[in-house]
């Protein structure tokens, strides 16, 4: 994507400045309700940030007064008849699975800003990014549980590995809803402020994060969401690996310039 370019996409915008790229959710009369095109598309855009590209990091926002009010069950399900076998399979894994999938597994660091409501699939996508900050009036809540069906889109792992098992319980067989003090104070979020601050808090989080070594860090976000299964010992062989590979990169180089130097690094990403 071209520096400053402005792409119109399916259910959201995508903007890139200074190395962030800024993805809009733009259907604030559905209450950016998202349905499985949408999710395709988004997904491709985390896909295509590779961390070798002019993508250094991904900001992701909303219009409207709310962040997203789910997947949109209404639009899936006009005029179709009874889903074949496998079709909700299929739809899951190209939709809303797969971006959940494509966002933890981005290399480049992600920050999600939530205003009004994060619901269901909204809710874990908030969730799944690195950082999440949220404005005073948010809320998150999950209504698997009032609508009839099982919790998808990473919902089962998200929030047992974020707030502990117990109030993923209240969540998820309950739909108890929690306001965004108490999301910040359970670990479900990082940081709550005025909504008037929303914005502004992601842009200068997205800009931090873009101007730092993302090369290393998607290095060490990989290591954080995906642990090895054998503890500290498989951790530690994974561990070597990366810092064998980040170690021969131009942000080390870098950065121990900048150290012996004393000044500020300036790293490129590579």
């Amino acid at each position: 994507m071209t520096e400053g370019a402005v792409v119109a996409e399916i259910g959201f915008n995508a903007e890139l400045t200074d190395g962030v790229l800024t993805l809009m959710l733009n259907r604030p009369g559905k209450g950016n309700a998202l349905r499985q095109q949408d999710c395709s598309a988004l997904r491709e855009q985390f896909e295509a940030a590779d961390g070798s590209g002019e993508v250094r990091a991904i900001l992701l926002r909303a219009e409207g007064r709310n962040f997203c009010a789910g997947a949109d069950l209404v639009s899936a399900n006009e005029d179709k008849g009874k889903p074949r076998i496998g079709h909700l399979t299929r739809g899951l894994k190209s939709g809303a699975h797969g971006l959940i999938s494509a966002i933890w597994n981005c290399p480049v660091p992600t920050v999600s800003v939530v205003q009004g409501k994060a619901i269901g699939l909204g809710l874990h996508l908030a969730v799944v990014t690195d950082f999440t900050i949220a404005a005073a009036d948010a809320s998150f809540v999950e209504l698997f549980c009032k609508r009839g069906f099982s919790v998808d889109s990473g919902g089962s792992f998200l929030l047992p590995r974020l707030i502990g098992m117990r109030r993923a319980r209240q969540m998820l067989l309950r739909g108890i809803p929690v306001d965004s003090e108490t999301a910040a104070s359970w670990g479900l979020i990082d940081e709550v402020v005025p909504a008037d601050s929303l914005d502004s808090s992601g842009v200068a989080l997205a800009t931090e994060l873009a101007a730092g070594p993302t090369f290393s860090l998607g290095h060490t976000k990989a290591l954080l969401n995906n642990p090895a299964a054998d503890g500290l010992d498989g951790a530690l062989v994974q561990e070597i690996k990366s810092v064998e590979a980040t170690v021969r990169s131009a942000d080390f180089k870098e950065g121990l310039r900048a150290f012996l130097e004393r000044r500020d690094p300036s790293f490129s990403g590579n």
